[in-house]
């Protein structure tokens, strides 16, 4: 068995049943295939999308568990996933969740895809050659509500688990939200003053896709120039200004932080 027949060979004996093979490929060439095991859910995988280059030069296929006739929320979840490593020439992080600003799924609270490791553990999640060489993987993508998303962000995709009651509690892609939570991105920009170079926030509004940040020092005439305005990430945000960590791991969209020292407490201004 050659390295090419690696990954097309494993996808078809992945979980011990042949795959039934969907009419329509992505992007013309990635198959997409499901798979229904005795003893777990419908499992929806790729077929192909090893092939694509990658920088870092890891191979992978992609793997989405889903529900009975939600086989087409798996699909999307595959080629937002798989236009990403097109079009960026990576792979999707471990343990990372990627996070819109909006549901990806119409009429569901789904919006961000976070890679973990399956429930079958090595034997599904590694591609090797017959001599036990690892060649590249097959990652499973979790579809998670933004609430989820920042959970898993800040305390780990098994903590996550264990507070939404089981793996298979995060299956539904038409759920409440599994866990209480919100906030924002780390790469999610915070729009702010240059008047922080001096000053701590003293305001701080989650809008739902970024932040916004004032001193109150700013004046309406200092505010209606766009030259003292700047834009940083909410990890840079949150570098700087580590007192208010709580609050962006937390915030709702349309909260407002009040911020008056530097412990960390701060009052909620909802809008």
């Amino acid at each position: 068995m050659t390295e090419n027949q690696a990954f097309p060979e494993h996808v078809f004996d992945a979980l011990g049943v042949e795959p039934s093979v969907q009419s329509e490929p992505i992007g013309g060439a990635i198959r997409v295939v499901e798979k229904r095991p005795a003893d777990g859910p419908i499992t929806v995988m790729t077929s192909g999308a090893s092939r694509l280059p990658t920088d870092s030069g890891e191979r992978v296929e992609l793997a989405v568990e889903v529900l009975e006739g939600q086989q087409g929320a798996a699909r999307i979840a595959l080629e937002i996933v798989c236009d990403d490593m097109a079009s960026n020439r990576r792979v999707p992080p471990v343990g990372t969740p990627w996070r819109n600003g909006e549901p990806f799924l119409s009429g569901t609270r789904i919006s961000a895809i976070m890679v973990t490791p399956s429930r079958w553990g090595p034997s599904f999640d590694e591609v090797r050659s017959v001599d036990g060489e690892l060649l590249g993987h097959v990652r499973t993508l979790r579809l998670l509500t933004d609430a989820e998303a920042a959970f898993a962000s800040a305390n780990g995709w098994e903590t996550l688990v264990e507070e939404a009651g089981s793996v298979d509690a995060l299956l539904d892609v038409t759920r409440d939200d599994a866990v209480a939570g919100g906030g924002a991105a780390g790469n999610a920009p915070v729009f702010l003053s240059k008047l922080h170079a001096e000053h701590p926030p003293r305001w701080v509004t989650f809008t739902g896709t970024d932040l916004q940040s004032v001193t109150g020092l700013e004046s309406d005439e200092y505010m209606d120039d766009a030259a003292n305005h700047e834009v940083w990430s909410v990890e840079t945000f949150v570098a700087r200004f580590p007192w208010v960590a709580g609050f962006v791991r937390e915030a709702r969209p349309g909260q407002t932080a009040l911020f008056t020292d530097a412990s960390g407490t701060y009052e909620l201004e909802d809008d």
